[in-house]
């Protein structure tokens, strides 16, 4: 059984408009300033940068550029990009989060016209943040926004002699 509202004249309470009880001009307008103020601002703040944000600029302690080659049918390999060196090698459908960090950067580059030939880098910087640089779009991915699991699998793809000398 539903209980149904009725108005102050008695007739059945409706809670959306009819073209006996139209929206009220003052909430239409006051919904519309709200619209065009909303993209007013940011139309502001994207022209000027007020309210952007980006990653600081620190220091990089250790290095090792990344290759993919996403071509072959069965497996994806990550690679070393300057010895060639075979890091990881997954299987194409279900590579996980590494490769999928990396097909994203080189879908980016698609769609920016970059080269997709160039290599990734890791870094892992000063501050102790293990980031995936793109040197040709300058996009980075900051690793341990994704937890400490897959953060790991790309600590592991690091020299870490190289941290210790």
């Amino acid at each position: 059984m539903t209980k149904s509202f009725q108005s102050a004249d008695g007739k059945p309470l409706k809670l959306y408009p009819t073209p006996e009880r139209p929206i009220p001009l003052a909430i239409l307008l006051a919904a519309g300033i709200l619209a065009v103020t909303a993209i007013g601002l940011g139309l502001a703040s994207n022209r000027t940068g007020v309210g952007a944000f980006g990653t600081p600029d620190v220091q990089t302690v250790a290095s090792r550029p990344l290759a993919l080659d996403d071509t072959r049918a069965e497996t994806a390999v990550i690679s070393d990009a300057k010895t060639g060196e075979t890091l990881l090698s997954l299987p194409t459908e279900s590579g996980g989060f590494a490769l999928e960090s990396l097909r994203n950067l080189q879908r980016y580059r698609t769609i920016r016209g970059v080269p997709e030939e160039g290599a990734f880098l890791l870094a892992l910087k000063a501050d102790g943040r293990l980031v995936v640089e793109d040197p040709e779009t300058n996009r980075q991915v900051e690793l341990r926004a994704f937890g400490k699991v897959n953060t790991e699998v790309f600590a592991g793809l690091l020299d870490w002699e190289e941290v210790i000398n």
